[in-house]
Protein backbone atom coordinates (compact mmCIF):
# COMPACT_ATOMS: atom_id res chain seq x y z
CA UNK A 1 0.00 0.00 0.00
CA UNK A 2 2.74 2.62 1.01
CA UNK A 3 4.10 1.65 -2.77
CA UNK A 4 1.39 3.18 -4.17
CA UNK A 5 1.27 5.79 -2.28
CA UNK A 6 5.23 7.04 -2.57
CA UNK A 7 4.91 6.06 -6.56
CA UNK A 8 2.24 9.04 -7.47
CA UNK A 9 5.65 11.46 -6.91
CA UNK A 10 8.00 10.44 -9.42
CA UNK A 11 4.55 9.84 -11.96
CA UNK A 12 4.02 13.08 -11.58
CA UNK A 13 7.69 14.16 -12.04
CA UNK A 14 7.57 12.10 -15.44
CA UNK A 15 4.37 13.76 -16.83
CA UNK A 16 5.89 16.63 -15.79
CA UNK A 17 9.11 16.79 -17.14
CA UNK A 18 7.17 15.41 -20.32
CA UNK A 19 4.58 18.27 -20.41
CA UNK A 20 6.28 21.18 -19.61
CA UNK A 21 9.56 19.90 -21.45
CA UNK A 22 7.32 21.05 -24.55
CA UNK A 23 6.79 24.60 -23.57
CA UNK A 24 8.91 27.06 -25.40
CA UNK A 25 11.24 28.86 -24.37
CA UNK A 26 12.19 26.10 -21.83
CA UNK A 27 10.88 26.57 -18.14
CA UNK A 28 13.98 24.86 -16.80
CA UNK A 29 16.26 27.42 -18.50
CA UNK A 30 17.04 29.97 -15.81
CA UNK A 31 18.28 32.73 -18.50
CA UNK A 32 14.60 32.74 -19.28
CA UNK A 33 13.36 34.21 -15.86
CA UNK A 34 16.06 36.53 -15.76
CA UNK A 35 15.13 38.37 -19.27
CA UNK A 36 11.33 38.53 -17.65
CA UNK A 37 9.64 39.16 -21.00
CA UNK A 38 5.87 39.00 -21.11
CA UNK A 39 5.33 36.27 -23.06
CA UNK A 40 7.45 33.71 -20.73
CA UNK A 41 5.29 35.66 -17.76
CA UNK A 42 2.31 34.20 -19.74
CA UNK A 43 3.98 30.87 -20.18
CA UNK A 44 4.61 30.32 -16.14
CA UNK A 45 1.43 31.28 -15.32
CA UNK A 46 0.46 28.73 -17.74
CA UNK A 47 2.37 26.26 -16.64
CA UNK A 48 1.07 26.77 -12.80
CA UNK A 49 -2.71 26.78 -13.91
CA UNK A 50 -2.09 23.63 -15.82
CA UNK A 51 -0.44 21.99 -12.36
CA UNK A 52 -3.52 23.37 -10.53
CA UNK A 53 -6.18 21.99 -12.89
CA UNK A 54 -4.21 18.67 -12.51
CA UNK A 55 -4.58 19.24 -8.64
CA UNK A 56 -8.47 19.74 -9.03
CA UNK A 57 -8.98 17.23 -11.65
CA UNK A 58 -7.89 14.38 -9.30
CA UNK A 59 -10.72 15.30 -7.03
CA UNK A 60 -12.91 13.70 -9.20
CA UNK A 61 -11.88 10.17 -7.95
CA UNK A 62 -13.07 11.07 -4.37
CA UNK A 63 -16.48 9.60 -4.71
CA UNK A 64 -15.18 6.24 -5.59
CA UNK A 65 -13.75 6.06 -2.17
CA UNK A 66 -16.43 4.47 0.57
CA UNK A 67 -17.64 7.16 2.88
CA UNK A 68 -17.02 4.88 6.24
CA UNK A 69 -15.93 1.45 7.52
CA UNK A 70 -19.71 -0.17 7.00
CA UNK A 71 -19.77 1.33 3.48
CA UNK A 72 -16.20 -0.17 2.91
CA UNK A 73 -17.09 -3.57 4.28
CA UNK A 74 -20.54 -3.46 2.53
CA UNK A 75 -18.67 -3.41 -0.96
CA UNK A 76 -16.44 -6.20 -0.19
CA UNK A 77 -18.89 -8.21 0.67
CA UNK A 78 -21.56 -7.73 -2.27
CA UNK A 79 -19.47 -6.28 -5.09
CA UNK A 80 -18.12 -9.13 -7.24
CA UNK A 81 -14.80 -10.27 -7.00
CA UNK A 82 -12.71 -10.71 -10.21
CA UNK A 83 -9.02 -11.69 -10.78
CA UNK A 84 -9.45 -9.57 -13.73
CA UNK A 85 -9.24 -6.35 -11.12
CA UNK A 86 -6.07 -7.83 -9.48
CA UNK A 87 -4.37 -8.23 -12.76
CA UNK A 88 -5.92 -5.21 -14.04
CA UNK A 89 -4.37 -3.40 -11.05
CA UNK A 90 -1.16 -5.11 -10.91
CA UNK A 91 -0.37 -3.96 -14.73
CA UNK A 92 -1.29 -0.41 -13.70
CA UNK A 93 1.01 -0.32 -11.23
CA UNK A 94 4.14 -2.01 -12.40
CA UNK A 95 3.51 0.33 -15.89
CA UNK A 96 3.53 3.46 -13.94
CA UNK A 97 6.63 2.69 -12.22
CA UNK A 98 8.23 1.89 -15.09
CA UNK A 99 7.19 4.60 -17.05
CA UNK A 100 8.20 7.00 -14.15
CA UNK A 101 11.61 5.68 -13.81
CA UNK A 102 12.81 4.90 -17.84
CA UNK A 103 11.44 8.80 -18.14
CA UNK A 104 12.96 10.36 -15.45
CA UNK A 105 15.94 8.26 -16.05
CA UNK A 106 16.36 9.71 -19.44
CA UNK A 107 16.06 13.30 -17.97
CA UNK A 108 19.24 12.96 -16.41
CA UNK A 109 21.14 12.44 -20.19
CA UNK A 110 20.94 15.87 -22.25
CA UNK A 111 20.37 14.39 -25.32
CA UNK A 112 17.33 13.28 -24.16
CA UNK A 113 16.07 15.70 -21.65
Amino acid sequence: LTTLGNLGWPVGQALSNQIFGTFKPTLSDPHNYVRDEPSFRLLVAASYLLSYLFSFLSLVTLPLLPNQKDDAQRRKRDWPSRDAYALATIAIVVSALCYAFLVNLLVIFPGTA
